[in-house]
């Protein structure tokens, strides 16, 4: 019996337009070297350093805080699964032709979107996932919207991208929801209703499965 091996990519879509930092610059008395790597220990799940699969991947690691948040909660509207998934597969055929789709499409699903956060879930045959990687990199725009797509996890299994998916979901709705209780803003239900929602997602991405 043949098993086909996947890879899973956890993707964020940020709006440049409604997004601000929220890392701050390193220290001033660090030296050159050291800020370049500052808070990099941090930035490192400690039960993922050495993990490598049969290939000798590192997955990479989710960072601690977001490197991006919306200043305040948004509507981001930049389209469901459908969409995304038609608007990855246009820029693999742009840039590497139908050939290079012809490679991904039998395998390629985006198996869930998070509306609150724009944390997506994609699946995609072992041998192809920097393909798809690639054409994520050149992906600027999504239901009408500028966006940078940034890649923040890589797992040969959708448990472990499960679990770091919904920790960094968390991380991303707790900022969402800080800013808004300080800026004292309310959107359909303030942010009450916010956790609910994020809540809801997080059950909804621990009901993923390999199959899907």
């Amino acid at each position: 019996m043949v098993r086909f091996k996947n890879r899973y990519l956890l993707v964020e879509f940020l709006v440049p337009s409604t997004f601000i930092p929220t890392i701050p610059n390193p220290p001033r008395h660090l030296s050159e070297e050291e800020a370049l790597n500052f808070d990099e220990d941090d930035q490192h799940d400690e039960e993922d350093e050495e993990e490598e699969d049969e290939e000798g991947d590192v997955l990479s690691p989710i960072p601690k805080i977001p490197f991006l948040v919306p200043s305040s909660p948004p509507a981001l509207g930049i389209g469901d699964e459908q969409v995304i998934y038609k608007a990855i597969r246009g820029s693999v055929q742009d840039v590497f032709g139908d050939e290079g789709w012809g490679r991904v499409a039998s395998s390629f699903r985006v198996i869930y979107h998070s509306p609150l956060t724009s944390l997506t879930f994609i699946r995609i045959a072992r041998p192809y996932y920097r393909l798809i990687w690639s054409g994520l990199t050149f992906l600027n725009s999504l239901g009408g919207k500028n966006v940078i797509p940034r890649v923040v996890g890589v797992s040969g299994t959708i448990k472990k991208l499960q679990n770091r998916g919904i920790s960094y979901h968390r991380l991303v709705v707790a900022q969402l929801i800080a800013r808004s209780t300080s800026a004292s803003a309310s959107i359909g239900g303030g942010s009450g209703k916010m956790g609910k929602e994020g809540e809801r997602e997080r059950e909804e991405i621990g009901r993923l499965s390999e199959g899907q």
